[in-house]
C-alpha cells in the first residue's frame, strides 16, 4: 500500500464509529394494589366472577444516573351481588421503580411491565383487598466508541489493519395517544344496562419506510350488558393505521407492540353502545450497519506496544409482529366447569415460558391463563383454567441467537362441546432475534518510543511463511503489508491479510527494506 492510497483510506473510514450493544439491565418484581372500597350505589359482593389486572406502559423520567419509571395498573372486577345481579367496575392502582444507567449520551432504555401474580380477599361486603405482583424486564441500548487511541511520534510510518463489525442502529419509537372510536350493536332488549367496557389492541403488520414506520392493527372492543338480569358480552374489531416518524429507512426491520391506555363506553340507544379507546404503540426499529474497526497496527520504524479489547457485535436474525391463532381444549371437569352449558365471555393473558432458537426455527411457547364467565342451569358462575400454546417461526438461526418476545392474548373464543371446553385464541406476538459474537479490536497503540527498529543492512533477503499470514510476516519484519505483496507480485486483498490460506502456495518471500 503506497502512502497516498493509505491516507485516502484513512480519510474515508470513520475511526470514531459507534458500535451499539444491547444489554438487559435487570429483571425485578414489585407490588401494586391495595384496599378498594366500592361505592354505596353498587351491589354488595357475593361472588367474584372475574378479577384481572393489566399494567399500563410506564412513563420515563431521566435524572442523574437513573431512570425513574411509573405507571398504573387497572383491575377489572366483575361479580355477583347478594340479590343475584351482576356488578362490574375498574379499580386503578399505581406502581413505580427506578433503573441505574451510565454513559454519555444517556442510553436508550425500554421496560416491559407484566402482571406476574394476582391475589385478592373480600374483607367486607363492599371492600376488596388486592395484591398484584408485577414482573419487569428492562433493556438498555448503548453506543460505544470503537476507535483506537494511537500515540505516534512525528512522521511515523504506521500500518493499520481494518475490519468490519456488524451492529444495529436501534431506535425506540413511541406514538402519541391514538383515539379509536366506533359503535357496538347490542340486542336492544328493553331495560338493558351497560355494566362494563374494555378493549385489547394488536399489531397485525409493521413496515419501515424512508422516514418512519407504518403500523396497522386492530382493537377488540368489548361491552358487558345486563339484559333483564342476564349478562351478555358484545364485541367488535376496530382497525387502526398509524405512521410514526423516525430516523429509519426501507432497509430497517421493525416490530411493534400496541397497548390500551383507557376505554370508555356510553349507551346511545337500546341497540348501540359507543366505545372510545385510547391506545399507544411502541416500535423497535433496527437498521443493520457495518462499522469499521481497527483490528491491529504496528510501526514500520520503531518498536510499538499495542493493547486490545473485546467488544460485542450484533446481527439481526428476525424482527416480526403479527397475530397468530392457536387452539386447545380442556375437559369441563378439569376446568371446574362441569355444569357449564354455555360460555358468556372469556378473557385472560398469555404468559411466555420459553422463547428459543434451534434448527432453523424460533419457537415461542407458554400458556394462556383463561377466566370464563359461564352459564349453567342454575345461573351464572366462573371458571379459571390454563391451556398451553406454541408458535414456531422460520428463521436463520445459530447457536448464539438471542430471542426476546412479547405475547398478548387478544380474542379468546371458548365454546362448550360435550364434556369439553374448546378454545380458539388470537395471540398478538412480537419477536426480535439477534445473533451476537465478540470481536477483538485494537484499544491503543503507543509509538512514542524513540528506539528505531534495527533492520538488515542487506537490500534483499528471503523469509518463509511457515503457515503465517501476510499481516503477521509484515508486522514481524516491520514492513508495509501492501509493499510486501507488491515486491513478491502477489494479488492479495486487504481482507485476506490475516488469512494464512492466502499464502498456502507460497514457499518463500523476498523481503526488501527501504
Amino acid at each position: 500500500m503506497n502512502r497516498e492510497s493509505q491516507d485516502k483510506k484513512e480519510f474515508v473510514i470513520d475511526r470514531a464509529s459507534a458500535l451499539q450493544s444491547e444489554t438487559q439491565m435487570q429483571s425485578q418484581l414489585i407490588e401494586s394494589g391495595g384496599e378498594f372500597v366500592l361505592p354505596d350505589y353498587m351491589p354488595k359482593i357475593q361472588k367474584v366472577l372475574r378479577l384481572e389486572a393489566r399494567a399500563l406502559p410506564p412513563s420515563r423520567y431521566v435524572g442523574g444516573n437513573s431512570v425513574q419509571m411509573s405507571g398504573n395498573v387497572l383491575h377489572t372486577l366483575i361479580y355477583l351481588g347478594e340479590d343475584g345481579e351482576t356488578g362490574a367496575t375498574v379499580l386503578p392502582s399505581k406502581y413505580e421503580f427506578s433503573l441505574p444507567v451510565s454513559g454519555t449520551p444517556t442510553p436508550t432504555v425500554t421496560s416491559s411491565v407484566e402482571v406476574d401474580g394476582l391475589t385478592y380477599r373480600i374483607t367486607a361486603p363492599r371492600k376488596l383487598n388486592i395484591r398484584t405482583r408485577l414482573g419487569i424486564k428492562s433493556h438498555c441500548f448503548a453506543a460505544e466508541d470503537v476507535s483506537a487511541d494511537i500515540t505516534p511520534v512525528d512522521a511515523l510510518n504506521v500500518s493499520k489493519l481494518y475490519g468490519v463489525a456488524d451492529t444495529l442502529k436501534t431506535q425506540i419509537l413511541n406514538s402519541s395517544d391514538i383515539q379509536i372510536s366506533d359503535r357496538v350493536e347490542t340486542s336492544g332488549a328493553d331495560g338493558s344496562r351497560l355494566l362494563w367496557c374494555g378493549s385489547a389492541a394488536a399489531v397485525t403488520d409493521a413496515r419501515a419506510t424512508d422516514g418512519g414506520v407504518t403500523v396497522r392493527g386492530e382493537v377488540l372492543a368489548k361491552v358487558l350488558v345486563d339484559e333483564n338480569g342476564t349478562p351478555r358480552m358484545y364485541t367488535k374489531k376496530i382497525p387502526f393505521d398509524e405512521f410514526l416518524d423516525g430516523d429509519v429507512t426501507r432497509a430497517s426491520a421493525v416490530c411493534a407492540v400496541a397497548h390500551v391506555i383507557s376505554t370508555e363506553a356510553a349507551k346511545e340507544s337500546d341497540r348501540e353502545v359507543t366505545v372510545d379507546s385510547v391506545i399507544s404503540v411502541e416500535v423497535t426499529a433496527d437498521t443493520p450497519t457495518a462499522v469499521s474497526v481497527m483490528k491491529d497496527a504496528f510501526s514500520c520504524d520503531v518498536s510499538a506496544s499495542c493493547s486490545h479489547r473485546t467488544v460485542k457485535s450484533s446481527r439481526l436474525a428476525l424482527s416480526r409482529s403479527g397475530v397468530y391463532t392457536v387452539g386447545a381444549s380442556v375437559a369441563k371437569a378439569n376446568a371446574g366447569a362441569a355444569e357449564a352449558t354455555s360460555v358468556i365471555d372469556t378473557s385472560g393473558k398469555a404468559v411466555i415460558e420459553e422463547s428459543a432458537a434451534s434448527a432453523g426455527k424460533i419457537t415461542v411457547s407458554g400458556r394462556c391463563e383463561l377466566s370464563s364467565i359461564i352459564g349453567t342451569d342454575g345461573g351464572v358462575t366462573s371458571a379459571d383454567y390454563t391451556v398451553p400454546f406454541s408458535i414456531a417461526l422460520d428463521c436463520d438461526t445459530s447457536a448464539d441467537t438471542a430471542v426476546t418476545a412479547c405475547a398478548t392474548l387478544i380474542n379468546p373464543r371458548v365454546r362448550v362441546e360435550d364434556d369439553n371446553l374448546v378454545c380458539d385464541m388470537d395471540i398478538a406476538l412480537s419477536v426480535r432475534a439477534t445473533q451476537e459474537k465478540e470481536e477483538r479490536i485494537l484499544a491503543s497503540v503507543d509509538c512514542t518510543s524513540k528506539e528505531q527498529y534495527k533492520k538488515s543492512t542487506y537490500p534483499l533477503c528471503l523469509i518463509y511463511p511457515n503457515g503465517e499470514s501476510l499481516w503477521n510476516l509484515a508486522k514481524k519484519y516491520h514492513v508495509n503489508p501492501e509493499s510486501l505483496a507488491k515486491v513478491n507480485a502477489l494479488e492479495i486483498s486487504e481482507s485476506d491479510y490475516t488469512r494464512p490460506e492466502a499464502l498456502s502456495g507460497v514457499r518463500s518471500l523476498m523481503l526488501e527494506f527501504k
